[in-house]
């Protein structure tokens, strides 16, 4: 039982590392923008990467 609590702690976890670099770049902060811009990457290619990192954080806690 205790590590069915651990493996559901570490999941919610890592679901959480997982979306907050989502958000960050949806947002469009600036150092996330500028971070991106020095490997030439397109504001289309950014929100590409956002929805891969975010669809990939909910598809791994089923």
């Amino acid at each position: 039982m205790i590590i069915k609590i651990i493996n559901s702690i570490l999941i919610l976890v890592l679901v959480f590392m997982g979306l907050t670099p989502g958000l960050v770049m949806f947002t469009g902060k600036p150092e996330m923008l500028e971070m991106f811009s020095k490997w030439n990457f397109s504001h289309t290619a950014i929100i590409i990467n956002v929805s891969v990192t975010m669809i990939s954080a909910f598809l791994y806690s089923k």
